[in-house]
């Protein structure tokens, strides 16, 4: 245990280097902050130009709410298959990483560290800047218990997202930077994060409900806001709401763990860990 312990803090510090290698501390500590409150503006300017004059009250909230959390899925789940593609295509190290005694698994737990460490920063960016855009709640009427427990099943489903990502970085060289950002795109538009899963088709709504993100989302909105975005989620008991957010967070952990190790055999197999097809 202590071994795991210390290889995760080298791990984090080795990727928190390599987030800020790029340029002095100041400059990355400005970018930093400037880009989630340049996101935060970017929505505002979204809504307002296309859907303010038409959109229920507390819309912009709603949609607020589930943009910001979902920079955990795009640092956390697009990050760790970018770990694969620079360790292999830039640094051309991925072999030497699984030759280590640590192992690929336990090296992409401590880099994703530092992806939810910087999404951390930008989430209360967001939400500090959102409160002065007009996206506002009740301190006292959060539930903070429901809040937590949400938040950490979330974390839980963007991490083992992560590792299948990675998983199929490995068994495909060539595309696998489009992988990654295709993710991200589905699930920020199948997850309710732009607008709500009402509005899909009901394949595509079904689709959807077997994906933890969306049962995240929403429930992130609710407990904070007091209210989400779904009108057939609103029908649902808190409990039933985490309730299906563990269940198909288990689910998402469990494949992800099977998907991950059969994709890392078929990568050894077939000679992927060290082909550099970049450069």
């Amino acid at each position: 245990m202590r071994r795991v312990l210390r290889t995760l803090r080298c791990s984090f510090w080795l990727g928190w280097q390599i987030e800020s290698n790029w340029a002095d501390a100041l400059t990355f500590a400005v970018y930093s902050l400037l880009r989630p409150l340049g996101t935060a503006l970017i929505l505002a300017g979204m809504y307002w130009a296309v859907a303010r004059s038409a959109a229920r009250p507390g819309a912009f909230a709603v949609f607020y709410i589930g943009n910001a959390f979902h920079e955990y899925v795009v640092r956390g789940v697009i990050g760790m298959g970018w770990i694969v593609v620079e360790e292999r295509e830039e640094y051309e190290t991925l072999r030497y990483v699984y030759a280590s005694p640590i192992g690929m698994l336990t090296y992409l737990w401590g880099r994703s560290t530092t992806k939810f460490v910087l999404a951390s920063l930008s989430v209360v960016l967001m939400l500090a800047m959102g409160w002065w855009l007009g996206v506002r709640w009740e301190w006292g009427a959060v539930r903070w218990p429901e809040l937590v427990v949400a938040l950490l099943l979330g974390f839980t489903a963007t991490l083992f997202l992560g590792f299948l990502v990675a998983g199929w970085a490995l068994v495909l060289p060539r595309v696998a930077i489009s992988v990654n950002e295709g993710v991200g795109v589905a699930l920020y538009l199948l997850c309710g994060v732009i607008f709500p899963i009402d509005l899909m088709p009901r394949a595509l709504q079904a689709l959807s409900l077997c994906l933890p993100f969306t049962y995240w989302y929403e429930a992130m909105r609710r407990f904070l806001l007091g209210h989400g975005a779904s009108a057939m989620l609103s029908r649902w008991s808190d409990f039933r709401l985490l309730a299906m957010l563990g269940a198909t967070t288990l689910l998402l952990a469990a494949v992800s763990r099977w998907g991950y190790f059969a994709l890392e055999r078929r990568a050894r197999r077939e000679g992927r860990l060290d082909q550099a097809t970049l450069f």
